[in-house]
């Protein structure tokens, strides 16, 4: 299986337009997804209400909600640990079946996964979310079959 662990700000939204997902980064996780029949675990810090109120947030729910609109399968979310770095080395402990995968992120450096991680930057001191080459470079790592790491 593939997986594409992914944050929602600065990844799907814009610095312009906060918390609404942008429809030219949606399209580019479409062409990931399609082109990789990657999966998604979300790995965005909002997950995280889940895990104290038992509910999602409005804005997971309107995520969820789009992706699954747009035939993107949203399988699971990280756990809740210290770090997001933590959070997906316990998900990938959990799930051995996970071939290869991607981290699409603005916020982390995630040293034990460098070779996993798309790390998403700043253009002209905003972020635009997703590009062509986070794209291109998604699915190298998506069907090259890059091995986890510990």
């Amino acid at each position: 299986m593939k997986v594409i662990f992914l944050d929602f700000n600065g990844v799907l939204d814009t610095y312009d337009n906060m918390d609404v997902i942008n429809k030219d980064n949606l399209e580019r996780l479409k062409t990931i997804v399609s082109s990789t029949d990657g999966k998604i675990v979300i790995s965005s810090s909002l997950k995280n209400r889940f895990y104290y109120t038992g509910t999602h947030s409005r804005l997971m729910i309107y995520l969820l909600n789009t992706l699954k609109n747009n035939g993107i399968d949203v399988i699971d979310i990280t756990p809740l640990a210290d770090t997001r770095e933590n959070e997906i080395r316990m998900y990938l402990e959990t799930h051995p079946d996970i071939d290869s995968f991607c981290i699409l992120d603005d916020d982390y450096y995630m040293e034990s996964f460098k070779d996993n991680l798309i790390k998403l930057v700043y253009q002209n001191d905003k972020g635009n979310g997703l590009t062509d080459q986070d794209v291109l470079k998604a699915i190298n790592i998506l069907n090259g079959y890059q091995k986890k790491k510990s």
